[in-house]
């Protein structure tokens, strides 16, 4: 498990080196960063959202992922207000504040999370894993907006910029499933191959934003480091204490627990250039706590099992 966790890291640290060198070679330019990341937005990741549906099964019985449902639904509900605490102990600066709380409210599940959590409990273990996966969509084309709105310059905090195709594509996936509707293969399968390419593309994009950024600035962000201890150590650990009284399955429990031990989303650096947020701060967030979860998370898998 723990070869299958450092070949994930190093996945990622790859293809964000190859934007990284492209943007130092001249290969692309920061303008080139700003599109990819509205075109991710805006289009490959409404693919991956309704291709995620497409994965599960469709004679999967209701009652056994609404556990998994609530779970998530109250997870997002009381995360902004632990996020917000988590500022207030770091005395975070209020214009960094709000993207703090993203930062902390939304993991990196749909490329990290998914093979992570099938190699720990098996492959029926990704279909809770995309129950969570598709309310945390939901919440980040929504809470997320808002966010990165308030931290940012543009004035977005109207009802059609909510209307994304985030949204849109999040509530259109999320009535197929209930529905039980079925897209044709064709269909499905090109969703799919559009969607896959969310993640390395934002790695690309990530890649980009720190060739604008020198290495020793991104280890000298001291504040990220209590931070990154807090949110891959200590968030995981009083999760797994209050939640082992509250749900009985160990193995849902178990999922949760290893979502919640993962590193920052790397929407955190597309909706930053979206909404014109703090870019290098969420890059950095970024990379310090993907490379802590290296430790990390085989550490958490380690007490679970």
């Amino acid at each position: 498990m723990n070869i299958i966790v450092i070949s994930e890291m190093l996945q990622l640290f790859l293809i964000l080196a190859l934007g990284y060198i492209s943007a130092k070679t001249k290969v692309v330019n920061e303008k080139f960063g700003i599109q990819l990341s509205s075109f991710i937005i805006l289009i490959t990741m409404p693919c991956m959202i309704i291709a995620s549906v497409a994965a599960i099964p469709g004679d999967t019985e209701k009652n056994d992922i609404l556990p998994m449902f609530i779970i998530s639904v109250l997870f997002f509900v009381l995360m902004p207000f632990i996020s917000w605490l988590i500022t207030r102990i770091l005395h975070v600066k209020k214009e960094e504040s709000h993207l703090y709380i993203y930062m902390t409210i939304f993991s990196n599940v749909g490329f990290m999370g998914y093979p992570l959590i099938a190699s720990i409990f098996g492959e029926g273990a990704i279909l809770y894993a995309s129950i969570f996966n598709l309310i945390a969509i939901i919440t980040n084309f929504t809470l997320g907006i808002i966010l990165m709105s308030k931290g940012g310059e543009k004035n977005t905090l109207n009802l059609k910029n909510l209307l994304s195709p985030g949204i849109i594509a999040s509530l259109f996936a999320l009535t197929i499933f209930i529905a039980n509707i079925r897209l044709p293969d064709m269909l499905n399968n090109t969703l799919k191959t559009i969607g896959e390419t969310t993640t390395p593309l934002a790695m690309i994009v990530i890649g980009i934003e720190l060739s604008n950024i020198s290495i020793k600035s991104v280890f000298s962000e001291l504040k990220l480091y209590p931070y990154a201890v807090i949110r891959q150590v200590l968030l995981p650990a009083a999760a797994w204490l209050i939640l082992k009284n509250v749900i009985s399955s160990q193995y849902i429990l178990g999922i949760v627990i290893i979502i919640i031990a993962m590193p920052v989303t790397t929407s955190a650096v597309l909706f930053a250039n979206k909404y014109e947020n703090n870019v290098q701060l969420a890059t950095k967030g970024i990379f310090i706590t993907t490379l802590l979860s290296v430790v990390t998370i085989p550490l958490i898998a380690y007490f679970l099992l």
